[in-house]
């Protein structure tokens, strides 16, 4: 039996905290400060500590804050409860915490608010079971939230330095180090102008990102819905590809301080694309975000509301590209692209290579129904058959399904939803996956690019084409038979040449 003042955890939690991590497009190492920093300003923190000690392989976020109450310290437990509950802040129920379990042994926690003094020493005992410990909190003295995150001895973090942590934060909290931006979350009463983050020993202190990354062309703008303005942003020209950090580019849109992604609007503006750096703040964003918060949700029930808030944003762009003289290729492309992996799939059985080069399979987190505990969820029209994996759920056949083109019903994440689903890991086949990009500095028609092909729309054979729409479509699946031919044939294991191809793939099509 366990003492009073252990706790255990009452559900699968490796299956859980494994799940949870998946939902996430960035490194574990990285989620964690992201989600700490995250409850931090939930808290009103004024003051966010960031330190890693390299040798001990310790990772500690302290704040001053207002401190977790005790209903709050015990969610932040509970598994259960971080499924449950969305919350109300960019912060979600301790989720960082949790998460670190996937690459961590035990977690020490510390809090203090007004009514509440409490701390935790969260670890995994030999068995591997996930107890945490009671302990009176000695490192806080007013109030606020420090943890503490014991890495396992083989993890290898993302960042082993100051300048790798100060990365972490610019790169998914930017506009928290600007001081313009400061000042418009000190009027709305979000965060106070004496926000700071300190890194190691070094507080960073707030500069203007225009003038930090001296940026060129750069156009201020209030998108408004109506005469209401929603929020505040700038976009600007840097001198060199990706000058906040490497593949961060693009607007980056933010809501109460936090970059929950970065956005092009389905244009490309060519080789000027990784110079482009913008921020743009609008809180109404806030009722939008995923579980993870790291992406918007844009369900048929909410899909009205955000384009109200998002075009808006998406045109200050447009127009910015087009008065800065930089030409770009609107993803008017889509619908075409849409009917080209249409058309190759079907192909698939009189071209078995199609379903060598297609078929593989990809893993991901999928939702099942649940009646009670679990995250919002609301049914969609369309679905794909997923295969288990791992441990957990079902093993054999086909399960639940995920979002497809095939008929059936599926579920999706959406706010406000009394429906509940729980992420489970599954797999499912990748269909072909077509592109447009506009590269006038390429001479190929198309290539493969990952799991994609990408069709040259800057070509002057693909503009040729382009003067109609059958002989555009004629070229496209010609370009893409050509890409797969390089491709099969510079990837060969046999060292084999397959110079009919194309022959043959543009013959089944013309057949159908």
């Amino acid at each position: 039996m366990l003492a009073k003042n252990v706790h255990q955890s009452s559900v699968n939690f490796k299956n859980l905290i494994r799940d949870l991590a998946e939902m996430y497009s960035q490194e574990i190492s990285e989620v964690i400060i992201i989600e700490l920093i995250a409850n931090a300003l939930d808290a009103k923190a004024t003051l966010i500590k960031v330190n890693y000690d390299e040798k001990k392989k310790i990772l500690s976020i302290e704040d001053n804050g207002e401190g977790m109450e005790e209903k709050q310290f015990e969610e932040y437990h509970d598994f259960a409860a971080g499924l449950k509950s969305r919350g109300t802040g960019i912060g979600f129920a301790g989720i960082g915490a949790k998460i670190s379990f996937n690459i961590a042994d035990r977690v020490v926690t510390q809090t203090k608010s007004r009514s509440f003094s409490g701390g935790s020493d969260w670890h995994l005992t030999t068995k591997g079971k996930l107890v945490w410990e009671e302990i009176r909190p000695k490192d806080i003295k007013n109030t606020g939230t420090k943890v503490e995150v014991y890495f396992s001895k083989d993890t290898a973090p993302s960042y082993s330095n100051n300048d790798d942590l100060t990365m972490v934060i610019k790169r998914n909290y930017l506009p928290l180090l600007d001081k313009k931006f400061l000042l418009l979350y000190d009027e709305l009463g979000t965060y106070s102008r004496n926000l700071r983050f300190i890194v190691g020993r070094k507080i960073i202190e707030p500069f203007f990102i225009k003038d930090n990354y001296a940026l060129t062309n750069v156009h201020e703008f209030f998108p408004k819905v109506g005469a209401k303005k929603i929020g505040y942003g700038f976009i600007g020209l840097s001198e060199t590809d990706y000058v906040l950090d490497e593949g961060v580019c693009g607007l980056l849109l933010c809501t109460y301080g936090k970059v929950i992604k970065f956005d092009m609007f389905n244009l490309f503006p060519g080789s000027n694309g990784p110079k482009i750096l913008g921020l743009v703040e609008i809180p109404a964003f806030i009722d939008f975000l995923t579980t993870t918060k790291n992406d918007f949700m844009r369900g048929r029930k909410k899909l009205r509301a955000f384009e109200k808030i998002y075009d808006p944003i998406r045109q200050e762009f447009k127009n910015w590209l087009k008065e800065i003289g930089v030409d770009t290729y609107e993803a008017a492309e889509g619908n075409e692209a849409r009917r080209l992996e249409r058309e190759l799939k079907k192909l698939i059985e009189d071209v078995p290579e199609l379903a060598d080069f297609f078929g593989f399979r990809t893993r991901k987190n999928i939702l099942q129904r649940r009646n009670e505990l679990g995250i919002s969820s609301e049914e969609v029209e369309g679905v794909e058959v997923t295969f288990p994996i791992g441990e957990g759920g079902i093993t054999e056949g086909p399960g639940p399904v995920d979002e497809g083109e095939d008929p059936g019903v599926a579920i999706k994440e959406a706010a406000e939803s009394q429906e509940r689903g729980e992420p489970i890991s599954r797999t499912s086949k990748k269909g072909p996956k077509i592109t447009f990009s506009p590269r006038t500095d390429l001479s190929d028609i198309a290539w493969v690019d990952g799991s994609s092909i990408v069709i040259n729309s800057a070509h002057p054979s693909y503009k040729k084409a382009s003067s109609s729409n059958s002989s555009k479509h004629l070229y496209s699946m010609f370009a893409i038979a050509n890409a797969i031919q390089k491709f099969i044939n510079t990837n060969s294991d046999t060292g084999e040449v397959d110079v009919l191809f194309i022959d043959r793939m543009i013959t089944a099509w013309g057949s159908r």
